[in-house]
């Protein structure tokens, strides 16, 4: 019984999938309740979060309060902390980009985390132009936006 209840004190939200553009950016959402749990520490990891501790192959991490850590300037905490609002921003997103990330909210206690995973697919360069001339096939200054999109197999 006590077990059951340690388990269900686990936070963990299910994998959602979110497409990126090369050369684009892309924020990854995870915020959580900052007036319940008060600020908590948080780590992004690339891959699976591990059952307890931080997060593996860790992109970036707080201590509640302000970025402690992080492996790129590409990795960014764009939203509010003071509003748990932990989500990641990739700048110039690349093909190598693709693939799980996880975010960790260390919260006080055992097994209290909460855990979400997020899928991020990649898609080719995003071009976006306004029509062309039909006699010079440049763009043109029209209404119609066309969208390029090359995709990995």
């Amino acid at each position: 019984m006590l077990m059951t209840l340690l388990l269900l004190t686990v936070s963990e939200c299910g994998s959602s999938p979110v497409v990126g553009y090369e050369g684009q950016n892309v924020t990854l959402s995870c915020k959580y309740d900052i007036k319940y749990h008060k600020p908590q520490p948080i780590c992004w990891g690339r891959g699976d979060l591990p059952k307890s501790g931080g997060c593996k192959n860790q992109l970036i991490s707080t201590d509640g309060y302000k970025v402690e850590e992080r492996v790129s300037s590409r990795y960014q905490l764009l939203g509010r902390l003071d509003d748990g609002n932990v989500s990641l921003t990739i700048l110039n997103l690349t093909d190598s980009d693709a693939g799980r990330y996880g975010c960790r909210v260390l919260v006080y206690g055992l097994f209290n985390d909460e855990k979400h995973h997020i899928d991020l697919n990649i898609k080719g360069v995003l071009t976006t132009w306004r029509g062309s001339d039909a006699t010079s096939n440049r763009p043109t200054e029209s209404t119609v936006t066309q969208v390029q999109e090359s995709y990995r197999i």
